[in-house]
């Protein structure tokens, strides 16, 4: 990790940080589309638990939580374009992974788009995750022409 995490906290997601987090899914609309953008994280915002990454009291990054089949799912991850590679992801991951301990869950789990689609943005996101200990359990082919498959990836939470 390249960061001084002393100049990065990390803080529970509230709603003085929806404005911030929305900056920095507008600069990324190769991860976000105008859907993704405008309806459906601002809706996930307001019921989502989750962390932010803050630096000088601007959001430099987000993650987004919540449960459901016996996991914890991560909705919506994302680092400003400026902060990318530089451990913010990799700080909010443990963050959830905490999170997760701290709820009584042992697995951390999301999906992403499949590998069977060549497209240079989510490559990055499938090796993040692969670099974090995320396998797929779950493929399901989709009649979205932009996302025709999707993968379910998870990872074991050390207690």
């Amino acid at each position: 990790m390249r960061l001084e995490t002393s100049t990065i906290r990390i803080e529970s997601l509230e709603p003085i940080h929806y404005d911030e987090i929305l900056r920095i899914v507008e600069n990324l609309p190769e991860w976000f589309d105008e859907t993704a953008r405008t309806r459906s994280l601002p809706t996930d915002l307001r019921y989502q638990i989750g962390f932010v990454a803050a630096s000088d009291q601007r959001v430099a990054g987000f993650i987004t939580l919540y449960v459901t089949e016996g996991r914890l799912h991560i909705g919506w991850l994302a680092v400003d374009k400026r902060m990318q590679r530089q451990g913010l992801g990799s700080l909010l991951l443990e963050s959830a992974e905490s999170k997760a301990r701290q709820l009584g869950i042992d697995e951390l789990a999301t999906y992403t788009l499949g590998e069977s689609v060549s497209y240079p943005p989510y490559e990055m996101t499938r090796s993040f995750y692969r670099k974090h200990g995320f396998r797929v359990y779950k493929r399901t082919r989709t009649d979205n022409p932009g996302c025709p498959e999707e993968i379910w990836i998870s990872k074991r939470v050390k207690p």
